[in-house]
Order: structure tokens, then sequence, then C-alpha cells
């Protein structure tokens, strides 16, 4: 018996080792989200399966097993960046979510009309999985439904509402924190309505401002016979997320639901020549100071503005800044500006002290990686409430754009570099970070072949997909509990009454009886 399990331990390791065929389809055109993709599909690669990339972003270097289809785009959005003027849009769940369902509605019918795309339908090529990713819409699912292979999904930042429906996940609004809200669990009773409404509108809004109008740009691609993209999204075989509960919430998950975070965070490498003269030449430290590919630094006010330069000129250590200058007033002697920096590198520097960030989940996970306490400057999406953790777990504060002036922007600066306990912290919340049964791209791959081996693995499907809504939230359960006391009262009442009219003497009226 012993050798028989050897035998399909043998066998099973086998069939993960063997290179399958997976294609990656990928829609969306921002290069952060890419970045996790890349490297997992990179590591599936080396491993010998054969990968098939549909993105805008081709491998400059080739690799093994690694084949392109490179989208074309003559804009790219996210260089335009977004003025802090969109902050109230960016911040509301409401406009926040339908503009963003709408415009990646933009996005995937630009990436499905191109004759790449259409030709990968055509081609008749076979596949053991299709990987996608999960933003506001999922227009490439439909390759699964069309090749017949089994779909995992990956989510760059933390789960949208919709990440948990199509795994079964629970999701309940008394205590599950929003993308787009800084309201951090326990919850008030204001903060429980807001989601409790949130969680009908999140969902009702995927289905009609970004589903339907998908529907029809996939029949369009792959004919009219797919099904509408809700439902091949809940027969995703697994959902990858960038998250871990060290640094997010502590949620339940189904099987099908696996935290990857670090995963696209590689081993620190050295920096460039000058980049490590200046920040080895910083007795004091370094600051380094990054709002990622969205936000625009010469977009913020003059006043904010001057209140930044102002602080950095006051300050003993040196400031590292990945910005594009040329519309900025100049700079202060110990601040080195730069259009791009290798971030993770650069935040693993011993002499790095402090972050500002927007608080991308990408920035998150390397901070925390390199235990570096941050400044938290959110503008919108999952900046808001990864902000909002950072400063209470202590690994970080919060500072809001439009309360950005020299006095808060120097006192938390000030508190950062010389309390101990944020660094203190740091520390520790990266330990809870990587202590982990195996690193997160061994987690990911496990995961991956998992689903290969086992042909899509629907033993791990959540009998929750199974109900129609009202069923998952036993309104019917609750509507039989009421009509049966509404019955068994009204029962009661009745009875009683009618005992008591048996039961009751019936009295002759006074004038109506006999006289002598």
């Amino acid at each position: 018996m012993r050798h028989l399990s050897l035998l399909a331990a043998v066998l099973l390791g086998g069939l993960g080792s063997q290179g399958a065929n997976i294609l990656a389809p990928l829609w969306f055109s921002a290069p952060s989200h890419f970045v996790m993709f890349d490297r997992l599909l990179s590591a599936l690669a080396e491993k010998g399966h054969n990968v098939t990339v549909l993105s805008y972003f081709p491998r400059k270097a080739s690799l093994r097993n690694y084949h392109d289809i490179a989208l074309h785009r003559d804009e790219w959005p996210h260089l335009k960046g977004e003025s802090p003027d969109m902050i109230p849009a960016l911040r509301s769940i409401v406009r926040g979510h339908a503009s963003s369902w709408l415009g990646n509605v933009e996005g995937c019918r630009e990436a499905l009309s191109q004759p790449q795309t259409r030709q990968l339908v055509r081609s008749g090529d076979r596949y053991d999985l299709v990987i996608t990713d999960i933003h506001f819409t999922d227009c490439t699912a439909a390759f699964a439904h069309h090749l017949g292979a089994p779909l995992i999904n990956v989510a760059t930042s933390f789960p949208f509402s919709w990440t948990h429906d199509r795994v079964g996940n629970p999701d309940h609004p008394a205590y599950t924190e929003l993308f787009n809200s800084d309201a951090i669990a326990p919850f008030t009773f204001w903060q429980r309505l807001k989601h409790s409404l949130a969680y009908v509108y999140t969902r009702l809004g995927y289905r009609w401002l970004s589903d339907r109008q998908v529907d029809a740009l996939v029949h369009d691609v792959f004919g009219p016979g797919v099904p509408p993209t809700h439902q091949i999204v809940r027969n995703a075989s697994l959902v990858l997320l960038n998250t871990h509960w060290s640094i997010d919430q502590v949620i339940p998950r189904v099987p099908a639901l696996v935290e990857v975070a670090g995963l696209h965070v590689p081993e620190p490498k050295p920096l460039p020549q000058e980049i490590q003269k200046f920040m080895d030449g910083s007795p004091g430290g370094v600051v380094y100071f990054s709002l990622g590919t969205k936000i625009r630094a010469d977009w913020f006010s003059s006043e904010k503005l001057r209140a930044v330069l102002d602080t950095f000129s006051s300050l003993e250590q040196r400031v590292l800044w990945k910005v594009d200058a040329t519309g900025l007033p100049p700079l202060p002697d110990n601040v080195k500006a730069t259009t791009w920096l290798p971030q993770n590198d650069v935040l693993n520097h011993p002499n790095t002290r402090v972050f500002i960030t927007h608080a991308g989940q990408m920035s998150m996970v390397e901070t925390t990686m390199a235990a570096v306490p941050v400044l938290a400057i959110p503008f919108g999406g999952d900046q808001v409430a990864n902000a909002a953790r950072a400063a209470r777990r202590g690994t970080g504060l919060l500072l809001e754009y439009q309360d950005l002036t020299y006095d808060t922007f120097s006192s938390a600066l000030d508190a950062l570099l010389h309390d101990a306990r944020y660094r203190e912290r740091a520390k520790q919340v990266s330990q809870l970070f990587r202590d982990r049964p195996r690193p997160p791209m061994e987690e990911a791959i496990y995961w991956v072949e998992y689903v290969i081996r086992h042909r899509g693995a629907p033993h791990l499907r959540s009998a929750a997909l199974d109900l129609a809504w009202y069923q998952y939230l036993l309104l019917d359960v609750a509507a039989f509990v009421v009509a049966a006391v509404v019955f068994s009262v009204a029962l009661l009442f009745f009875g009683v009454r009618a005992l008591l009219r048996c039961c009751t003497p019936r009295r002759v009226p006074a004038n109506k009886k006999k006289t002598k």
C-alpha cells in the first residue's frame, strides 16, 4: 500500500511537471497590473509549460516556452496621469465604480477588436488552461468557454465584491472592508449601512454597467453561442489574490480563493551606480517618494507643492523622488528626481527610512517585505483602504491630499523618521507577511498546476454557486418562517375566537323576555 501511495504521488507530480499549454489573454493596459502576471507567467514558462500571452506588454528579452501576441495602442491613458481635482470622483463608491466600469468596457472594446485577438479566437489552437485578470470587466474570460479549458483569475488588488461571488466566497457587509472605502472593521452602524447598500450596488452595477456591454462585445468576437460573462466566471476553478491577512483583512476563504501577495516581488538587485552612490552618501538615511504611474506631482496645487519642497529642504535626509521634474519648481539640493526607479531595490537599500506613497497594493506589498514605514497619501481605488490599514496597524501614517500643508507633511515625516515604533512595527508585520508554509510564487504555481492536474478541480467548487441570490440570502427561508408565524398567529386567533363563541352563553335582551 505504501508503494502504491508513492507511485500515485510520483504520477501526480509528473502531471504537474509536464508542459501544459496555458493561454493568458490580458486586455488591461496598466503596467503595474501586468507586473504580477509577468512574474507568474514567466515562472510557469521556466517550469516547462508553454505559455501564450496576449497583452500590450511583450517581453523585451525572449524566454523559452513564453510566446507573445502583442496588442497595440497609440495612446496610453496611464501616462496622462490623474489630477488631484479628481479625488472626489475617485473616492466615491458610486461614481468611482461607474466610471471604472464604463471606462474599462471601452478598454475591452479596443482589445477585442484588434486583429491579433480575432486571429487567436479563430486559430483553433488548444489550451489546457486560461488565466485572466480580475478588474472591472471580464471580457477575456470567454476564451475559457471557447476553448473548453479551466479558468483561473488573478486579482492584483484585494478582492472586489464580484471576486467573492465567482467562487462562492462569503462576503458579509457587516465586516467586509470595501474597495474605495477607508472604513476599517469593526464598523459603526452607519458604516454597516453604507456597506450594505454598496453590497447591492456593486453587484447590480457590475452586471448592468459592465457585463451586459461586455457580452455584446464578446458575441461579436466569439459568436452568439457564448454564455453570459457572469455565468462563465462563476465556473472559475481558482482565484489568486494579491493579498495576505497580515496587511489586508482577515476574511473567510473557500479553498478556491488563494492568497499569493508578494508573488510579483523579486529578490533585490544592485542599484544603478548613480542611485547607489546617492543613497550610500546620506548618513541620515533616505526618504523615497513615488506616487506610482497615475498621479502626477506637477498637478498638485502650488501651495501643496511648495509645502512638499519646503519640507524636503528642511530634512537632514536625502530625498529620492520618482517624478518628471520638468514642470516642477527648482528642487532642494538634497532631492534627486528621476522618471524611473527600481522601486523594490530602492526600498531594500539599508538607508531607506520612509516611503511616501499613494498606497497602491503593489507598493504596499513591496514596502511590507522591505519593512519600511509609509506616509500614505491615497487618491482612490484600493489606495484608500490600504492607507487606512497601514495607519491602523502602526506601520505608517495617513495624510489626505486635501489636508497636506507644510505643518501636516513635515510633522508626519518627522514622526516616521524619529519615532522608532513605526520602524519596529514595520519589521514585525514584515515577519508576519513572510512567515508562510511556502513562498507566494511556489504557492501560486502549486495551485495552477493543481488545477491542471485535476482538470479544473471541480471538487473545489462551493455549493453556494448553485444557489439563486434569494436562496443564498435565505430570503425564501425568511419568507417561509414569516408566513408560518403569520399563519400560526392567525390560526390561533381565529381558533380562540371560535372557541369563545361556542363556550360563551348567548344573552337574551331584557325587552325580549316574556312577561306574565
